[in-house]
């Protein structure tokens, strides 16, 4: 599908990847782009490449977990793209070899001209710096200041004790002016109660869940989701994971959580939940499927897939529209985000909390 230089001049969207268990999302104004983590896989890069996307304003990493971080060395060497800015706060916890080879190939990139404005540090004083375009904005509303200098830590703070997930950013990203689309990455019950007690205005159309649904670790899961979406009020809830593997995604207290404040929202994930279809994918029935680059298209594995939320003739819109999620999971054994299917025995889901 050939794309004309008005219809790239006209895109105003931001794109959530199905990049399986994971996140990332690209942000779009004509030919500005940022992208929001860079996990693992290819996903990305085809993505970018089918965008016709060769420079990135910036590049912002929420923290420090592979899941959100572990392909940005790769972008940063990919001759194919230039980058102006890189975000993150530095992880003095995480000894990983590729948050080590993130720092040092940031270095060396901005060294050598290929890192065009160096590296800044992702806090609620950022927002203004984080600017790329006039329809687009993006506001950092977590970690505050406080939070950001005081950093991760084994041992508890007057604050308490801040993980890598309690300081992931959260981003909102707004459209024309409308709350579009809100990244909380990994965040925490302590995360999410020092915003609230904040005032932070968290509204926004669609909430990308934190921690791709897994198990809260640290609180009660259907009272951490609770919270959440009464404070969000999305219209959308989009569960960014993958089908199978390590973890059973997403966790039914959440999804319960999400049902009880937002009885009338859309719940959709990326991938289909061994939760509502434990076989083999449906063969048929993906035409509801976006043209963007999705992780489990190849296998059939995709649920709503790669979701792209845009400024349209109506306003925001999303797709693939909610109707058409809505028809496709009428092929699944149990999906979980239809209500009546909430209150179904699952299966057992590992607890994913430290991931």
């Amino acid at each position: 599908m050939t794309t004309s230089a008005d219809q790239i001049v006209d895109t105003l969207e931001v794109t959530v990847l199905d990049v399986g268990h994971g996140n990332c999302a690209v942000i779009r104004d004509g030919t500005r782009c940022v992208v929001v983590d860079a996990p693992p896989g290819t996903t990305l890069f085809d993505e970018l490449e089918r965008c016709g996307i060769t420079h990135i304003d910036h590049l912002v990493l929420s923290h420090s977990d592979l899941d959100h971080m572990g392909s940005a060395v790769k972008l940063l060497w990919d001759t194919r793209f230039l980058v102006g800015m890189i975000w993150y706060n530095p992880d003095g916890t995480k000894q990983s070899k590729a948050w080590q080879n993130l720092a040092r190939q940031a270095y060396l990139r901005y060294r050598e001209g290929a890192l065009l404005n160096g590296q800044r540090n992702l806090n609620t004083a950022s927002s203004a710096d984080l600017a790329f375009s006039q329809r687009a904005n993006i506001e950092v509303l977590h970690p505050d200041l406080e939070m950001a200098t005081l950093g991760p830590s084994a041992s508890a703070t007057p604050i308490g004790r801040l993980t890598a997930n309690t300081l992931s950013a959260v981003l909102r990203v707004s459209l024309n002016g409308s709350p579009a689309v809100l990244l909380p990455a990994d965040i925490d019950a302590l995360a999410l109660e020092r915003m609230i007690s904040f005032g932070v205005d968290l509204k926004s159309h669609v909430l990308v869940f934190p921690h791709h649904g897994g198990k809260a670790k640290t609180s009660d899961s259907q009272k951490f989701a609770t919270t959440l979406c009464q404070a969000v009020e999305p219209d959308l809830v989009l569960f960014s994971m993958a089908r199978g593997g390590r973890f059973s995604n997403p966790d039914p207290e959440m999804v319960s959580g999400v049902r009880s404040a937002r009885p009338h929202a859309h719940i959709a994930c990326t991938q289909i939940s061994t939760h509502c279809h434990r076989g083999t994918p449906p063969p048929a029935g993906n035409s509801h499927l976006s043209l963007h680059a999705a992780a489990g298209s190849s296998a059939g594995s995709c649920c709503a897939g790669t979701v792209t939320i845009g400024w349209g003739s109506t306003g925001l819109e999303t797709t693939p529209s909610p109707q058409q999620h809505k028809e496709f999971i009428q092929l699944l054994d149990r999906p979980l985000c239809r209500s009546d299917s909430i209150s179904l025995p699952v299966p057992h889901s590992r607890d994913s909390s430290e991931d």
